[in-house]
C-alpha cells in the first residue's frame, strides 16, 4: 500500500511541478507580449514624409499618457532612406496642451544615447488634446511635423505573472494537502 502511495505522489508531485512549468511560460509569454518598455520597441505612431525628410516617431508607453511619454524619433533623408544622426540635422521639440498648461520646449534632442534614435521625454500635465511639434534643420532644408495627441490617464495594469504565480502556489498548496490527507487515510 506504501508503494502505490509514494508512486501517487509521485505522479502527482510530477504534475504538479509539469503544470507550473507550463503555467509560468505561458504567464512570462503573455506578459512579454503585453508589456513593450524598452528602447526600440516603441508603438510606432506616426511615418511621415515631408519634404527632403521621412520621420518615424514611436512612443512609449503605447499610447499618451501623464506625467509623461517617451519619444523615440528617427529621421531619414526621403530621396535615399539614410538615417540622419545629431550630426547631420538639429531636432527641437515643442509640446502645447489645453490653455492653462505649461508649454515644453524647444527642446533640442540628440540621439547620443542610441545613434537609431533621437529619444526624448515629453511631460504631459493633464489629460485632452496635445499638439507635439518635431522640427528639423539640415542642409536638406527645414520642416516641421506636428504630432495631434490625445494624451490619456495611465491604466492600472494586471501583473500576470503574480497572479499566476499566486494561482500556482494555491494550486501547490491544494495538491500538497490533497496527498498529505491522503497518505494520513492510507496509514490508518
Amino acid at each position: 500500500m506504501k508503494c502505490s502511495a509514494s508512486g501517487t505522489a509521485l505522479s502527482a508531485a510530477m504534475l504538479s511541478a509539469g503544470v507550473l512549468l507550463l503555467t509560468l511560460h505561458a504567464a512570462l509569454s503573455f506578459t512579454a507580449a503585453e508589456t513593450v518598455h524598452a528602447n526600440g520597441a516603441s508603438t510606432i505612431i506616426m511615418d511621415r514624409v515631408q519634404g527632403p525628410y521621412r520621420m518615424v516617431v514611436g512612443i512609449i508607453p503605447a499610447r499618451p499618457v501623464i506625467p509623461q511619454t517617451h519619444l523615440a524619433i528617427q529621421v531619414f533623408d526621403a530621396s535615399d532612406e539614410r538615417l540622419l544622426r545629431d550630426t547631420d540635422v538639429q531636432l527641437h521639440v515643442i509640446a502645447t496642451g489645453p490653455p492653462g498648461t505649461s508649454i515644453f520646449g524647444p527642446k533640442q534632442v540628440l540621439n547620443e544615447q542610441t545613434l537609431r534614435y533621437f529619444e526624448v521625454d515629453v511631460p504631459f500635465q493633464v489629460i485632452g488634446p496635445w499638439d507635439v511639434s518635431v522640427s528639423v534643420s539640415s542642409h536638406l532644408g527645414e520642416e516641421e511635423f506636428v504630432l495631434n495627441l490625445e494624451v490619456e490617464e495611465p491604466r492600472a495594469g494586471i501583473q500576470w505573472v503574480w497572479i499566476t504565480g499566486l494561482l500556482v502556489v494555491i494550486f501547490a498548496v491544494g495538491v500538497w494537502t490533497w496527498l498529505t490527507l491522503r497518505r494520513r487515510r492510507n496509514l490508518a
